[in-house]
């Protein structure tokens, strides 16, 4: 396929990137978001676009619909069915609380115990019947709900994940009178041990189900109606990507759609510049996003808390986020002491500097006010530059901040930025060192609208390598859409020891797994010879709570001496150690099934300049309490291989970006921008 648009829809703004690999042409578009129906920001972005959809062979979405639909708790209204003894699992939880150090919290089930009800039924952790399922109760109950107004059923049986029979017969007589499709069942979702999380997934799923196929739905019709007759693709969080009927039947699999995609991205750049060891930063206008990146590949999680007491138990990228953005807002607690987030302007009223009536000063305010942001070079406006009102961004951190501390408007900006950088900082340094790695052998890949102008300072709170800024920050995140492959994975609990190794039940899994996504990646389109599938495992020592994901060697057989020695291999990466005395259990069989296609060839359409760097402009700006002048560009029109030293700020159309004192910016040959330390 040669003409492919990626598009990510954030809270504030719509990216969109289109690539014609045949006619080696790139375009982009930024276009206002549309929360209460994101469909029209996106037909928005692509009439920007200037491409007839007729024209368009494959569009790929990254989408937040079933992510906000949890956050904001606007999800379908579910109803469960549970073992009888098990009705409030949801509500029972881990026994965590929201502080660890508090008493007080507060907690809602995403269903409300009116809408759980129970039945007799009981199946052993070793799968044998215990009690029979009577099917009477689950009809009966499956009526009550439908008629208290429940939209969505969720059936979540004890130890289903052992034996699924009992869960797979009530759904099927829940479908015989449930008014829609509807339907879910945990085996079906995360067949695993750990009751509460395989519910709490499965919840998950059918709370975002209707909405996602709604959306789905409607945005198809608006395409089909203006001329595209191609497949819809959304990105999953786990970076890969599905067909669009694929994602309503695994809805909770776009929780992390967004996100996700601009890892994708980064682990390309980190791949294209030959860097083995990065992470990505992802700062938009309301949270940084941060996953780390080895090999190329991003490390990846079997477990994320969508909130407290919402654990979501689906294979994803292990991104992580707190809230801090350009809109995080600024403020003096009750201690006295500035905080900056987790709360945000958002889009509307945005930052005071916007002019939307904004009156509490946010990170983008600071470097506004500072001169960073929407530099005065004392000569007419570029095209690109979005006009920002400093007089009124100096006002507000001045009156809110600056006053109650006795600080100066210049000094109170500098102090938002350092307590958010502090923050940001601190969040990237412990994601590195709770997984044993040296933050000085990595290098930061930062994006976003918000990623390039902080990106420098968190290199250097932090001690990183480098920083390096993508030629389209604000929009790698739609690349990244461009760049995932078709891929789903799958997992099932096996609970066997290496000492007890059975080699035909474990290979038998590994195949009916296997079988189940090659069937699934041929009903998206992929033939069979480009399909590759891949074989790993959760493992721990026997006695172990917590377990680590394994991954097989490629054509390594599936018996009891290559599966330990993968486990310890990993095992010893992680803890450098190993407990040669204690027997390893295999917990999970997980498998990975992918298109083989080749992603198309970005690079290439990426024309970077060559010969001579322009003049630049200058701005004074305030840094380190200093009034200094900064070089000023235009980024796209410095040519490869161009160095300079900082203090600059380069401006383009999707962000800003800031190189501090002392820091040498280099562009690399690919469009990248790379800044060290100088010598």
């Amino acid at each position: 396929m040669a003409k492919l648009v990626g598009v990510d829809i954030g809270g504030t703004n719509t990216d969109l990137v289109y690539v014609d690999t045949d006619a080696r042409a790139l375009r982009t578009a930024k276009v206002s978001s549309t929360p209460a129906n994101q469909a029209e920001g996106l037909m928005n972005g692509l009439a920007a676009l200037g491409v007839p959809l007729s024209e368009i062979d494959l569009i790929i979405h990254g989408t937040t619909v079933a992510t906000n639909a949890v956050i904001e708790r606007k999800g379908a209204q579910c109803g469960l069915i549970a073992t009888r003894g098990f009705r409030d699992v949801l509500e029972l939880r881990r026994r965590d609380r929201p502080q660890t150090y508090g008493l007080i919290g507060q907690f809602a089930p995403l269903i409300e115990r009116r809408f759980r009800r129970e039945v007799d039924e009981r199946i052993s952790a070793q799968g044998e019947i215990l009690t029979p399922l009577d099917e009477a109760q689950v009809r009966e109950v499956a009526q009550g709900l439908a008629a208290d107004g429940c939209e969505v059923l969720v059936v979540a049986f004890m130890n289903s994940y052992a034996n699924a029979a009992h869960e797979r017969r009530a759904a099927a007589i829940v479908r015989e009178v449930w008014p829609n499709r509807y339907v879910v069942a945990s085996s079906d979702i995360f067949p695993a041990v750990r009751e509460f999380e395989r519910t709490s997934t499965a919840v998950v799923s059918g709370y975002v189900q209707p909405l996602i196929e709604r959306y789905v739905s409607r945005l198809t019709n608006r395409l089909a109606g203006d001329g595209y007759e191609q497949e819809l693709l959304i990105v999953q969080s786990n970076g890969g990507v599905m067909s669009a009927d694929v994602s309503i039947r695994y809805a909770a699999n776009t929780i992390l759609s967004g996100p996700a995609a601009g890892v994708t991205a980064g682990a390309s750049i980190a791949q294209e510049l030959g860097l083995p060891n990065v992470v990505s930063c992802d700062m938009g206008g309301t949270s940084l996003d941060i996953c780390v990146i080895r090999d190329a590949r991003p490390d990846l999680a079997q477990q994320k808390l969508l909130e407290f007491g919402v654990p979501l138990c689906i294979p994803m990228l292990d991104a992580d986020a707190i809230g801090a953005g350009g809109g995080s807002l600024a403020h003096i607690d009750s201690a006295g002491i500035l905080q900056v987030g987790p709360k945000s302007a958002g889009a509307v009223p945005g930052p005071v500097s916007y002019g939307r009536g904004g009156t509490i000063p946010t990170i983008t305010d600071a470097n506004v006010a500072l001169g960073i942001l929407a530099p005065d070079t004392g000569k007419p406006a570029e095209a690109t530059t979005v006009a920002l009102d400093r007089a009124s961004a100096r006002a507000a951190i001045e009156k809110e901040i600056g006053n109650p501390l006795g600080l100066s408007a210049d000094a109170a900006a500098e102090a938002i930025i350092k307590v958010s950088v502090a923050k940001m900082g601190g969040h990237v340094r412990r994601r590195l060192l709770e997984k044993g790695l040296d933050p000085r052998a990595f290098s930061m890949i930062a994006f976003g609208g918000a990623g390039p102008l902080h990106a420098n300072r968190i290199a250097r709170e932090v001690g990183l390598k480098s920083a390096i800024i993508p030629w389209f920050p604000g929009l790698t995140s739609a690349l990244g859409c461009i760049l995932g492959q078709l891929r789903h994975d799958f997992v099932r609990s096996v609970n066997q020891t290496i000492a007890s190794f059975d080699s035909k039940a474990l290979v038998s899994v590994y195949e009916e797994l296997s079988t189940e996504g090659e069937k699934l990646l041929q009903e998206e389109g992929v033939e069979k010879n480009e399909i590759a599938v891949m074989l790993g495992a959760d493992m721990c020592y026997r006695g172990q709570t917590h377990v680590l994901q394994v991954t097989f060697p490629a054509g390594a057989p599936l018996n009891a001496e290559a599966i330990k020695a993968a486990f310890e291999a990993t095992y010893q990466q992680r803890y450098s150690l190993l407990l040669p005395d204690q027997d390893i259990r295999i917990v999970n069989a997980r498998v990975t099934v992918l298109s083989t296609r080749s992603a198309p060839e970005v690079g290439p359409l990426i024309k970077v300049p060559e010969g001579s760097a322009p003049a630049p402009s200058f701005a004074p700006i305030t840094f380190e309490g200093r009034r200094v002048e900064a070089k000023v560009w235009q980024r796209h029109a410095l040519p490869r291989d161009f160095s300079f030293t900082g203090p600059a700020i380069l401006l383009q159309h999707d962000s800003t970006t800031f190189v501090e004192p002392g820091y040498v910016a280099t562009v690399h040959p690919t469009g990248n921008l790379i800044i060290e330390a100088g010598k």
